[in-house]
């Protein structure tokens, strides 16, 4: 695991007085092997006061997403969880269910949708990994079949239900048969900030999905090894 890294990010200080670097990273896609170089530089009226690289391995790693820039900040405060909206689709079985009829109203049904999406994942799960928000597309195919979290179900039936639509859950897709998504050791590594988000609401906070999580504090001359 990570324990020093996530001490290390946690503490009071470190927001203040460090800045946490994403270096660079390294994903094979033969055996899903994630590696990333993160520095942490401390600071003191901009004098360099102490430099550390860190390289943390996962493996199995599902997903990883956010690490749009170098620096993390504000979102340094690193944390493993084995509950989160994104891991729904691992640890759920999934329902596959299908949906009839047009809306009369496709904003205002696309919008009640978002809001359960939002009230029940943090707008982890949004409404476009689903639905479209196109009246033309309403009228054009008047049956649709979605994949969902077998939590989210009923919250979307009465939606459905509200909208004179008809939904149907037509199957239970338990354990191997979700290939793929059949992963009860995954957690989430999320690089948050609870002062500015709690970590189960979408702001864009980095996070890696992975079974197996790992640190190495590094010198300069080797760090992939």
């Amino acid at each position: 695991m990570i324990e020093q890294l996530l001490k290390k990010t946690n503490d009071k200080k470190f927001y203040n007085d460090c800045d946490l670097k994403l270096e660079s990273y390294r994903f094979q896609t033969s055996d899903h092997t994630l590696e990333m170089i993160f520095s942490i530089n401390q600071n003191s009226y901009d004098i360099p006061i102490e430099y550390e690289e860190w390289k943390i391995t996962c493996l199995k790693t599902e997903k990883f997403d956010g690490f749009f820039w170098s620096l993390t900040l504000p979102y340094v405060k690193m944390k493993i969880l084995e509950h989160h909206p994104l891991l729904l689709i691992f640890h759920e079985n999934i329902i596959e269910c299908e949906i009839q009829g047009k809306p009369l109203n496709v904003n205002e049904f696309i919008g009640e949708i978002s809001n359960i999406l939002e009230k029940e994942t943090g707008n982890w799960i949004t409404v476009n990994e689903y639905l479209w928000n196109n009246e033309e597309f309403y009228q054009k195919y008047s049956k649709r079949t979605i994949a969902i979290p077998k939590s989210l179900g009923n919250s979307i039936m009465q939606v459905c239900k509200k909208h004179d639509m008809d939904f149907q859950i037509k199957n239970e897709v338990i354990g191997e048969k979700k290939g793929y998504k059949d992963k009860s050791n995954v957690k989430i590594l999320i690089f948050g900030n609870e002062d500015v988000s709690p970590n189960d609401f979408n702001l864009c906070q980095p996070y890696i999905i992975a079974e197996e999580l790992s640190q190495k504090e590094l010198n300069n001359a080797n760090r992939y090894s």
